[in-house]
């Protein structure tokens, strides 16, 4: 009897042992379940300007702070980036191909506005439910329009299919020291000074000015921004609605004045068989006394030149000198087709959160967003590029239009600096292209 008694008793004990394991293994196992129903591993797409994150950038060290969190936040999630093709045709076709084989990422950081929009309806995931199920989160965004549909997100109640990231606009870095050298006290404020300067550079054996254009992209980013020294605003509007031709003069005007850089040899003589951010060794490995570029080179550029690197607006040509062109630069997008939206959206507001977009502005020189984030920005040249780009004259050109207007836009700019093709009939080209386009 006290033998079976004592069986009984281990059977019993046996018994609660196995249920408390089950119960353990079940309780980490829904935790399990629910860490990767809130986050999960991510497949992130780079385009853009963030398709030049390799390894060791500034770029891809914020990129990998953001990694690090989300995986911290969501134990046993990974966080896997793609770069694309920095060329945006190239980029084009690779995600076309991607929305319409359905084997798309969960997450993609791509340009705004013409970039965003071919895709919204078809293949890209509503945002407004995220939005607004985030409290407070469209207050603490800036720059949104051209994140929504007809690049108007109305104040919150329009279509939302993107997050913006970071604002764009342009400056004119240039080398302390070669302007030393070269006896000249100030950077140029307009064209014909530029061309004038250009002359005592070249007589000193120092190459005036940094560019790449093999795409077209140089020229663009120089172009749009002159724009703001001829157009009243709203024009740029009118050339997406077909009510400004791009063979109008306000158009073909600042084309024929930058053509100039290139007719006078102002520019590298490889210039058309550089991209946009290769030509820029030009100038960080000091060869190169100024180059146009963006605020997210900002941190390497410093690291490169130094207290020898200067920064101010951009020379133009126009009857308006000193207005600006701005918007917001890149858009975070979820397509309709990702695998893990939960997760995508959580890891999206880790990058514009106050802290992402903190670290945006430190490890990269870029303008975030992110109205917290920006209104504590200590580097002096973001800080000067953020006062550029608060009250635009216009926005950026290629920003607006749809993204097949863009590409060919590019093309005919690039033959135009080239010296292939007259800048008005360029102009009359694009406008010719667009009843082919059909955008």
């Amino acid at each position: 009897m006290r033998k079976s008694n004592w069986r009984v008793g281990a059977l019993l004990a046996a018994g609660v042992l196995a249920l408390a394991v089950t119960a353990a293994a079940l309780a980490n196992t829904t935790q399990r379940g629910a860490a990767k129903a809130d986050g999960g591993s991510l497949t992130v797409w780079l385009s853009g300007t963030y398709a030049g994150s390799t390894p060791g950038t500034s770029y891809r060290k914020w990129l990998d702070g953001i990694k690090a969190r989300y995986e911290k936040t969501y134990p046993g999630s990974t966080v896997k980036f793609v770069l694309t093709p920095i060329n945006n045709a190239q980029f084009t076709a690779q995600i076309a191909a991607a929305f319409a084989s359905k084997k798309v990422p969960d997450a993609m950081l791509v340009y705004s506005g013409g970039y965003t929009t071919p895709y919204m309806l078809s293949s890209l995931q509503k945002l407004n439910d995220q939005v607004k199920q985030t409290s407070g989160f469209y207050g603490t965004q800036a720059a949104w329009d051209l994140s929504c549909l007809n690049l108007n997100c109305k104040g919150g109640k329009g279509e939302i299919y993107g997050i913006p990231n970071d604002l764009g606009t342009y400056g004119l870095f240039y080398n302390k020291a070669l302007f030393k050298k070269a006896g000249i006290a100030a950077p140029p404020k307009t064209y014909k000074e530029l061309l004038a300067q250009c002359k005592i550079f070249k007589s000193k054996g120092i190459l005036p000015l940094a560019y790449g254009d093999r795409d077209g992209y140089s020229t663009d980013n120089w172009i749009t921004h002159d724009y703001a020294s001829y157009m009243a605003k709203g024009d740029i509007s009118k050339v997406d609605a077909g009510k400004l031709k791009y063979a109008d003069p306000k158009l073909v005007k600042p084309l024929e004045a930058l053509a100039q850089f290139k007719k006078q040899g102002c520019v590298n003589a490889d210039a058309s068989t550089h991209e946009n951010n290769d030509a820029n060794t030009y100038f960080t490995s000091g060869k190169a006394a100024m180059v146009q570029m963006f605020p997210f080179v900002i941190n390497d550029f410093q690291k490169a030149l130094g207290k020898n690197l200067g920064l101010a607006r951009l020379p133009q040509s126009g009857p308006n000198p000193g207005r600006s062109a701005s918007n917001s630069f890149h858009n975070w997008v979820i397509p309709k087709n990702a695998g893990n939206k939960t997760g995508a959206w959580e890891f999206i507001k880790m990058a514009v959160d106050s802290k992402g977009a903190a670290d945006l502005a430190a490890k990269v020189g870029a303008l975030p967003t992110n109205k917290a984030a920006s209104s504590q920005l200590k580097n002096p040249m973001s800080k000067f590029f953020l006062k550029l780009a608060a009250d635009p004259q216009v926005p950026l050109l290629d920003s607006v239009v749809p993204l097949k207007v863009a590409l060919l836009y590019y093309q005919q700019l690039q033959a135009a600096f080239s010296g292939k093709t007259p800048p008005l009939k360029a102009m009359q080209n694009v406008d010719k292209g667009l009843k082919a386009l059909n955008p």
